[in-house]
């Protein structure tokens, strides 16, 4: 049994490690924000038993993809709003613990991941209206940076959906296999 779990822990590892590999080759090709961290954020939370291991690897994934792609980029890695951007992905870890049923839901699974999306648009986006410069500090200009937001946003959800089940699908099939040979 021990070593079933040991297995799935270095299975989940695995596939959160080769996802976020994703949003750093994506970036090659212009596919900005079809990216697997909201996934990732879901999946960890779903998956890992124990909460340290839920919260620390997504996060260091994150951190390491955003200073390999700041260095790519040439921006900074700790920029104005990563209070908002980290914390929306802590958020989203513990939505994920909503998916962490042995069978998958699909609707639930949807709903689940859109709100996670549409919770870490809000959050990401206020933080570029409060600390940027590029809009006005009233109602008008926070109303204008989500509008504007909305151009960046065109496949971060058909993106987040798409990483959500492939991670979930791609556990499913090799864990199930991992269980089979184990009671072999």
């Amino acid at each position: 049994m021990k070593t079933n779990n040991n297995n799935n822990f270095w299975l989940i590892v695995g596939i959160i490690l080769s996802t976020v590999a994703f949003r750093i080759v994506s970036n090659a090709f212009s596919l900005f924000n079809f990216t697997p961290i909201i996934a990732v954020a879901l999946f960890a939370g779903a998956k890992f038993k124990e909460t340290k291991w839920a919260i620390f690897v997504p996060i260091i994934s994150l951190f390491i993809s955003d200073a390999i792609l700041a260095y790519i980029n040439n921006f900074d890695v700790f920029h104005n709003t990563i209070l908002f951007t980290y914390g929306s992905i802590l958020l989203i870890i513990l939505l994920g613990k909503l998916l962490n049923d042995n069978k998958i839901n699909v609707g639930k699974t949807i709903a689940v991941t859109l709100s996670s999306s549409l919770l870490f648009f809000i959050l990401s986006n206020f933080g570029t209206w409060m600390f940027g410069t590029m809009f006005t500090h009233d109602m008008s200009g926070l109303i204008k940076c989500f509008i504007m937001a909305i151009l960046f946003n065109k496949y971060s959800w058909l993106g987040d959906l798409f990483f959500v089940f492939a991670m979930f699908g791609i556990y499913e099939t090799i864990s199930n296999k991992i269980a089979i040979t184990t009671k072999a």
